[in-house]
């Protein structure tokens, strides 16, 4: 693959000062084919017309396995997705920052550290080893990896509240036998986390694959806070290892209490109690329709508490066919470098792709209990047959 540089200079020096980047990507084309894209696959697959969620919003409850939070729905597979997961542009932006950002040519940590200690390098630094940032493999295939994730689909925080309500009451009316349950949004947000296990960061064994860099490319506009969108701390994989070092605290921390450190995989709940100084720190990063996101696993992040849409006339103003709903649209999409850990993860993966089933590996929260799928996510010949060149070679099915 051909070295374009394809992030300006400044782009790079963003995300190597705040570990979190907004850059431009789709083309207004591109962005409106995966708006209706989106738009079929909620109203075919679900029952859900996003020109009328309040009569048909309730069908997202079975979209998604995470009870709603942060609005991730388990959409995998449709051509439409998996076009913008593959985009080519946005894969040659991830070859950029894995250059730039992290060590791939086996450096030590204590050589990423001037002796004067004016440069400090030691963020760059993980244990995997080095990697060809262009290239990756799989059961013996040169291929790029890619790592298939889900979509964010999340509604107003009153329009989800309502339907919980009518949710909860239909149900009280169908099982009188049964005492009431106390009813809840179908939505809430993301809380802020780390999708990295703060004590195990350094350290490569029992680890099922290995993810630096995580994006999103949103499909909606999403540019003041209080509306669903994406909320982070820049800067904080600078720090995020002496943190961890001194026992989740920074060092100007007073209290001594030890630190409950709860982690679910490589998930990490922010606690709000000894996280407090981080939480404090979180702020609403703006983005526009069609821009991709990148932000290193160390940045704690979440969504934001609530969705409070804009005015309908200032939405009417908006371009993009979805922004009216009221609804946040996202496209989770990153790739996996080239390192051994991530082989045995991409191979199982690639399995799951071609069965069409949810992906079982990962750091998804999916259940597992039922293997049931819906069209949305069945893939099959035909469906491989319409993938782009690069799309077939970063999912492992073509040879580079």
């Amino acid at each position: 693959m051909p070295d374009e540089k394809v992030l300006s200079g400044n782009q790079i020096q963003t995300y190597l000062r705040d570990g979190v980047l907004v850059v431009p990507l789709l083309t207004p084309a591109e962005l409106l084919e995966a708006q209706r894209g989106l738009i079929k696959t909620l109203r075919d697959e679900y029952g859900v017309d996003v020109h009328d969620l309040e009569g048909t919003g309730k069908g997202l409850i079975d979209a998604s396995s995470t009870n709603g939070a942060g609005g991730v729905l388990d959409v995998f597979y449709p051509k439409w997705k998996m076009k913008v997961s593959t985009n080519e542009k946005l894969f040659r932006m991830t070859c950029q920052l894995w250059k730039e950002a992290y060590c791939h040519d086996g450096e030590c940590l204590e050589d990423m550290c001037s002796k004067d200690g004016r440069n400090d390098d030691t963020f760059k630094w993980h244990p995997f080893g080095a990697f060809d940032c262009d290239q990756g493999y799989i059961v013996g295939l040169t291929v790029m990896l890619d790592y298939i994730d889900r979509i964010g689909f999340r509604i107003p925080t009153d329009l989800a509240t309502r339907i919980g309500n009518e949710v909860t009451k239909q149900s009280a009316n169908e099982n009188t036998s049964k005492k009431s349950s106390r009813s809840r949004p179908i939505q809430r947000s993301l809380t802020p986390h780390f999708d990295c296990c703060p004590e195990t960061y350094d350290d490569a064994t029992n680890k099922s694959k290995w993810r630096p860099i995580q994006c999103f490319v949103s499909l909606t506009e999403n540019l003041h806070p209080n509306t669903g969108g994406f909320e982070a701390v820049p800067g904080f994989h600078r720090e995020f290892r002496e943190w961890t070092k001194n026992g989740r605290r920074h060092i100007d921390e007073d209290d001594r209490q030890d630190h409950p450190r709860p982690c679910v995989g490589e998930y990490t709940h922010i606690n709000p109690t000894h996280d407090r100084k981080i939480l404090d720190r979180i702020q609403h990063i703006p983005v526009k329709a069609g821009c991709a996101v990148f932000w290193d696993n160390r940045i704690a992040h979440g969504n934001s508490y609530k969705n409070d849409p804009l005015k309908c006339n200032d939405a009417a103003e908006s371009e993009d066919v979805l922004t009216p709903s009221g609804a946040r649209a996202v496209v989770y999409c990153s790739f996996l470098p080239a390192v051994e850990i991530n082989r045995d993860f991409v191979s199982r993966q690639l399995t799951d792709f071609k069965l069409g089933r949810a992906p079982k590996v990962g750091d998804r929260w999916i259940s597992q209990v039922s293997q049931s799928v819906t069209s949305n996510n069945v893939t099959d010949s035909a469906l491989e047959k319409e993938l782009t060149d690069l799309a077939r070679k970063l999912l492992g099915l073509a040879e580079w």
